[in-house]
């Protein structure tokens, strides 16, 4: 089954009942903002050409932290909306990859470095939304100090929350589980 052909409400509803049930199990319930905010991150990438939405001059998929720290480059140093969609997407990307992906990420031995530019990123955000006089810096704040958390909520949410196939593999099988909630 693909995840595709689901709706984003039925892709939501699923990432928002395992966000919550985690955040339960580790004593973080109160901590709504945050909890919708990784749901609707979470819905986002489960498309992957959200996960993968930046392309590098050549026109390929950028799909390391390394690569997206160098397009961001080309950006204006001056404080813009697309300066901080791309922190924002970078500290998004870094949360995401860290908690859901672990493995892979600890197996590159990349495991610090994202979790450095993830907390960098939310950081900055925080502060571009604090100068600019909109978004929301608090939120931000919290994700980049509380960003291991939220990386090791991600990651137990998975290895909980996840059903794994016979492959062993426990986000191949979210697709099933969203249809049981569509019917």
């Amino acid at each position: 089954m693909d995840i595709r052909k689901f709706s984003t409400s039925s892709i939501r509803s699923f990432f928002s009942n395992v966000v919550k049930m985690s955040f339960i199990d580790l004593g973080k319930n109160t901590d709504k903002e945050a909890a919708t905010y990784l749901t609707e991150m979470l819905t986002e990438f489960a498309r992957t050409e959200k996960l993968y939405k930046l392309t590098d001059s050549e026109g390929r998929k950028v799909q390391t932290i390394v690569e997206m720290l160098i397009e961001s480059q080309k950006i204006s140093d001056d404080l813009t909306e697309s300066d901080r969609e791309m922190r924002k997407y970078v500290g998004d990307f870094s949360l995401f990859m860290t908690g859901i992906f672990r493995e892979y990420v600890n197996r590159g031995a990349y495991f610090n470095y994202y979790i450095n530019q993830g907390m960098k990123s939310y950081y900055a955000v925080s502060q571009m939304d604090l100068e600019m006089g909109k978004g929301d810096p608090i939120m931000f704040s919290r994700l980049s100090r509380e960003f291991e958390f939220y990386s090791g909520a991600l990651d137990y949410m998975k290895k909980v929350y996840f059903t794994p196939d016979k492959s062993g593999n426990p986000l191949s099988n979210i697709a099933y589980q969203i249809s049981r909630i569509e019917h």
